[in-house]
């Protein structure tokens, strides 16, 4: 049984958490949450309490050394923000209680080892995980989420397995310090890829006066079936005719495609560090940067399609 300390309620996170909250008798004793955007901290407690929920919040990071939390649990944008979270926390949690970080950010892959040597050069009591997750907001939600977790030693996995177990279904150990975040950047470049795919050929099939739904029927029983065709496919009328993907949505509520430049930017440095060529990535970067630059930023990845659209004069021009 554990204290649970989240950080960072995003679209990811909230669910995360809200799932944490929903299975807390078993596994957590105490939860309590944080966001720096006072709004989001807000509707969260305001959800959980609809729920019938019972968690706890705090309004600074320093605070979470009142709930004496066994684990941390941090969701974050980007590699800053977590170097920030972690930094602080450490500092304010006494070096003689054990202590877990789980980091679900995807991060770089230095910025995981240099965590990770942070927290347990505090003290031998603490620890340090880095479990990015794929599966996207509605693995969220669905406690359907992969967690790729690097980490020291397997008892450490072991007892911090059941609480990804209460916001995923595959806990995937992928090797020591900062494999975890190896393995999540790999992952993503070769989805932001697979994404362009999927929407150049609904784009071409829509051309050619094929039914959206057909198309992504056939693909989805066919060799072009992937993750971007069938849970998150880019096409309104398919996505509404699977009955999943963003795209029935406007694109709201998903992975941003500023997020996935993000993480193809991480990608594509951590190659040239490697002396690593990534061609195709680096074109996908480009058409997603170029995306982000003309207002599509905060929609799911698979506005691309709206994007690519306006580029062959077809569709959304913004």
């Amino acid at each position: 049984m554990s204290s649970v300390a989240f950080v960072g309620l995003g679209n990811m996170g909230r669910n995360m958490a809200m799932n944490l909250a929903r299975n807390k008798p078993s596994v957590v004793t105490l939860l309590t949450v944080h966001d720096s955007h006072e709004p989001t901290l807000s509707s969260f407690m305001e959800q959980a309490k609809i729920n019938g929920l019972s968690v706890s919040s705090t309004p600074n990071l320093a605070s979470f050394a009142d709930s004496n939390p066994d684990v941390i649990i941090t969701s974050l944008p980007s590699c800053e923000a977590s170097a920030a979270v972690v930094g602080e926390i450490v500092e304010s949690l006494s070096p003689s209680r054990e202590a877990i970080f789980i980091d679900t950010s995807t991060i770089s892959v230095t910025t995981s080892r240099k965590l990770h040597e942070l927290v347990t050069s505090t003290s031998t009591k603490f620890d340090y995980v880095d479990a990015p997750v794929s599966g996207g907001v509605k693995g969220a939600t669905d406690a359907s989420l992969t967690f790729m977790v690097g980490c020291s030693s397997l008892a450490t996995l072991s007892s911090v397995q059941p609480i990804l177990q209460r916001m995923g279904k595959d806990i995937i150990p992928c090797g020591g310090p900062g494999s975890g975040s190896a393995v999540k950047l790999c992952n993503n470049a070769a989805l932001a890829a697979q994404m362009l795919g999927v929407c150049e050929a609904m784009n071409l099939g829509d051309k050619l006066g094929v039914d959206p739904a057909v198309l992504a029927g056939v693909m989805n029983v066919s060799t072009a079936k992937s993750w971007s065709s069938t849970v998150n496919n880019p096409h309104p009328v398919a996505a509404r005719g699977i009955g999943s993907g963003a795209s029935a949505n406007e694109y709201e509520g998903g992975f941003g495609t500023s997020l996935m430049l993000k993480d193809l930017n991480l990608a594509i440095d951590t190659a040239e560090e490697e002396h690593v060529s990534m061609p195709v990535t680096s074109l996908a970067r480009e058409l997603y940067r170029i995306a982000d630059s003309h207002g599509y930023g905060k929609k799911d990845f698979g506005v691309m399609l709206q994007f690519l659209r306006g580029r062959d004069g077809s569709g959304d021009t913004r």
